[in-house]
């Protein structure tokens, strides 16, 4: 059984606003949930909330990098 539950959209927001544009996330415990974590992002980015410059889903160890500006 799982009990972590999954990052919101708002929660990634908060710690992107919070890093320096360079933001590591290395709680993903799956392939699948580093996916939902870009894909959050992505959906920032059409919001017009972030602006997505480069993301990574590196392997070994499991984490998700984002690189992101703030939109002009």
């Amino acid at each position: 059984m799982k009990t972590k539950e999954r990052l919101s959209k708002e929660e990634l927001l908060k710690q992107i606003q919070n890093s320096d544009g360079n933001l590591r996330i290395s709680s993903v415990s799956s392939t699948e949930e580093g996916e939902e974590v870009i894909a959050l992002a992505k959906h920032l980015e059409l919001e017009g909330k972030i602006v997505l410059l480069e993301y990574c889903l590196d392997k070994k160890p499991l984490a998700v990098s984002l690189k992101t500006k703030n939109p002009d």
